[in-house]
Order: C-alpha cells, then structure tokens, then sequence
C-alpha cells in the first residue's frame, strides 16, 4: 500500500482559553481591593477607559429621613434580585451608595478619621539600638561595627548571620565586632542580638539575675527540656530540686523571647469585607461592598475616532483593540460581581443557622452544593470564594470558612460539621478543670454525649490544628501560671 498526503476538511469542537477569557478568570479571585488596584492600572494602560466621575470626593449629601432611606435600601435590594445582568453594572453605584440610613456623611467622616489613625511615626528597633549605641563608650571603630551589626539584626531581634560575615570586607576588626556586639546585648530591650531564643533568654537572666545560677543552667545547658517541661529530666542531669526549677520557670516566664518585638511591631492587616450579610426584617440580605471600586465607561472622543473613515489602518487596529479590551473589563467586572452576589447568597441559604446562632450552627457544606445550586462549575465556585471575606453580626470571615467537612451523628441521620466541632473542643477545652484536664478521650466521651460520632484521633487531630497541647502540658502549664509570679 502506498503512501500519499492528502487534504482533508474536519470539523472539530475545542475549547480555546482567549486573552479575554483568561482576563475574566483572572478576575474572579481577586479581592475589591486588588481588583481596585487592577482597574487602576487597566485605566494608566487603555486610554479608552476612564472614570466615571469623581469617586473619591464626598458623595452628595442626603436630605432623606432614615426611614426613608431604610425603605430605599429595601426597594435596592429587592431590584437587585429581580433584574437580570444587563442592569447589573447601572446598579452597582446605586446599590452601594443607598444602602445604609446617614451613609453620605458618614461614609466622608469614617475615610477621614481611617486616615488620619492610620499615619502615625512609629521608632523603629535599629533606631532605637543605635542612638544608645552612639551614646556609649566604645570606640569610632566599635561603633561604626555596632551600626552594621545592628542593621543585620531582624525584626525578631534576632542577629542570624554571623559577625564575621557581615563585617567581611570592611576594615573593621573582628575585635571591635565582638565588642560592639557585647554592647547591644545590653542595650534596651535586653538581648537583641542573640541568635536564638535559648541565648535571648540566656543574655536577660545573665544582666537581670546574675546570681541565680539555676536559672542561667537550665537555659544554658538545658533550655530542650524546659521546652518539653521535663521536670524530671532536668532534676536528674542538673542535679536541682523541683521547687528550684520551679522558682526559674516562674522568672523565666517573665522574660521575653522576641525582645525585638517590643519595638517592631507587626503591622496590622486591615480586611475590607467584599460582602456584607445584613439581617432586614428576619430575612438575610447580601450586600456588594464595592464602593470604593470606580465605575467605567469607555471615553466618546476616542470611540468618535475610531468611527472616523480617515484613520489609517494602523490606528484603526489599535483603537479597536483598546475598545474591545475596555468593554471587555467593564463586562467581566459585571459578571464578577454578578457570580460573587449568587455565590454568597447560596452560601447564606446553605448556612443561615450559623447567621443566625454563631458558628455553632456551621453546617457542612461542599463547594459542589453551591455550585449545583447556582448552576456553575467549581472550579467558579472556588477562584469567587479565594481572597473574599464577609462581614457577619459575628465578626468577619472568608468565605472559605463556611466551607467544611462533615461528621455523622450518631442520633438519626444529621451530619455535623467540622468546624462547629472544633469549637466545641475549644469551647470544652476553655472550660475544663485546670487541675485535671481533659483527656482526648474524655473529650471524646463528652462530644458523643451530644450526639456526635468521632474518634480520639481526630479530636487530637482537631487538636492540634487548633493548637492547644496534649492535658498532660496543659496541666503543667496551669500549674504554673498558679503560682505567684516572682518579681
């Protein structure tokens, strides 16, 4: 049989991710806040795509009563669900600016206030080292080691590297290194400059108590077992009575591991929530926080160029080519929010005894459930619910967290959630004998009681993801914070 090439006409269906699709998708994880940011920069890039108005000057104010702006919020809200997603980026602006009685001042007063609480000049740790570093007696030369010893020092307090490294290749001598790094050990807070927390705790018990000579041994040569709060270990190797030890672990408690911390704080990390659950006359509502999200249109000048006959090709294209990718941004921001409100809202329906009892009412709940319910597909489900928190009568939440496993009861054919067992076991745990602690299994016992069927396993599993120690830790950790605190 011979061989030949021939030309033969196929059709075929396949699935072809375009750039604007894959803009579409990109978009659904995002949270309002990053999405603000990438409009931003879609805005610097496309010059067809602008504004609409000033979204950060005052809104107007309004004159209407309360009671009259709650009946507005209601009429908003009920639009909201009944119109189809044509109208859903016309509303988008109405929705949020009507929702709540007094919002229009209030709104202006909250961003003014956020602003001004949230410049503040906080001294830093390496400023706080180095003006008392510059204000001691070692030499220019020690000195000048001290400012590069300190800047290597983290947040922690911490100086990982070692010395000899940072100063490799200056002029400066090892010796002044080691003196200068002497020095910070006794700069305020004590023991900056340490490499662990063994020698943190070491430096502050050595200048704080320089006497107690059970203290500086156990963190020196035995500071393992004090992790574990081996008791017996230690009296057994280093020779102490218990109360000894004891008396050390009551001082050594009030030190600081972290010295760096007092002057380096963490800095806060605000969520903005994208969703707001309100509860209105018994019936659960979502509302978009998007109000900080500017609203877009496409500029008319350069639309008007684009229709012109006398544009070459070349400018053409690239007018058609912004065009297409503005209007492009506008649709997918629409169908973001769109999937993000028919998300939410399945997820209040599957979850409303937990909006309405607490988190111990967390129902389990798949991310197929919700995407059965809203006709999508999981994967949709998922990328809306990555990066979005709710605000909730009971705090703020992911909204990955109404998303939970399940466990059979034991009395009929209920499941309860993971999560709602797991603050049970906080809550039992919370309240438990800090004498006799509960046992796994003893929690085991209590929570079948109630009707649930679990293992030892998993409550220690559950456990240790809520990380609370073992009883046997526990006990001791109560027992000694049941001492009187030595000063």
């Amino acid at each position: 049989m011979a061989l030949s090439q021939h030309l033969v006409q196929k059709q075929t269906q396949r699935l072809i991710i375009t750039q604007d699709l894959r803009q579409s998708i990109e978009l659904l994880p995002l949270s309002n806040l990053e999405l603000q940011d990438r409009i931003q920069k879609e805005i610097l890039e496309n010059p067809l795509l602008e504004e609409v108005g000033d979204v950060d000057g005052p809104p107007p104010a309004d004159s209407r009563s309360p009671e009259a702006l709650e009946t507005a919020a209601e009429t908003v809200v009920a639009r909201e669900e009944s119109e189809g997603e044509e109208n859903w980026q016309s509303n988008s602006r109405e929705y949020s600016a009507d929702y709540s009685p007094g919002h229009a001042a209030e709104k202006t007063e909250k961003k003014h206030q956020f602003l001004q609480n949230a410049v503040r000049s906080v001294e830093s740790l390496a400023e706080h080292l180095l003006w008392q570093l510059r204000l001691s007696d070692l030499s220019p030369a020690q000195i000048q080691a001290g400012e590069m010893l300190i800047s290597a020092i983290d947040e922690r307090g911490f100086l990982v590297d070692d010395p000899a490294v940072i100063i490799e290749g200056s002029a400066i001598a090892i010796e002044d290194a080691r003196a200068a790094l002497a020095q910070i050990h006794e700069l305020d807070p004590i023991g900056c400059g340490a490499r662990t927390i063994a020698e943190s705790l070491f430096l502050q018990a050595r200048l704080l108590k320089p006497d107690d000579a059970v203290t500086l041994a156990i963190l020196e040569k035995h500071f393992e077992d004090l992790e574990k709060l081996d008791y017996r270990k230690i009296e057994k190797n280093a020779g102490f009575t218990r109360d000894e030890i004891e008396q050390s672990l009551q001082f050594i408690r009030t030190l600081e591991p972290y010295p760096g911390t007092l002057y380096s704080p963490r800095q806060p990390e605000y969520i903005v929530p994208d969703v707001i659950i309100v509860d209105v006359e018994g019936k659960l509502e979502v509302v978009i926080n998007d109000e900080y999200l500017p609203g877009l249109q496409v500029n008319d000048e350069y639309r008007d160029m684009l229709r012109q006959s006398g544009r070459n090709s070349a400018d053409r294209e690239y007018l058609q080519t912004k065009l297409n990718s503005a209007t492009w941004l506008i649709k997918s921001i629409r169908q973001r929010r769109q999937t993000l409100y028919r998300v939410t809202r399945a997820i209040t329906e599957f979850q409303e005894e937990f909006f309405r009892q607490g988190p111990a009412g967390l129902q389990p709940l798949t991310l197929r459930m919700v995407a059965e319910k809203v006709e999508l597909h999981e994967s949709t489900v998922s990328r809306i619910t990555t990066n979005k928190y709710a605000q909730t009568r009971w705090g703020v939440f992911e909204l990955k967290y109404f998303f939970s496993s399940s466990l059979n009861s034991s009395v009929g054919e209920g499941k309860h959630s993971a999560r709602s067992i797991q603050d049970r076991i906080r809550q039992l745990v919370s309240a438990e004998d800090g004498i006799e602690p509960l046992s796994d299994q003893q929690i085991v016992d209590l929570i079948q009681k109630e009707g649930v069927q679990i293992a030892r396993r998993t409550v220690a599993k559950y456990r240790k993801v809520l990380r609370i120690p073992p009883a046997d830790r526990r006990k001791k950790v109560n027992q000694l914070n049941a001492r009187p605190e030595i000063r």
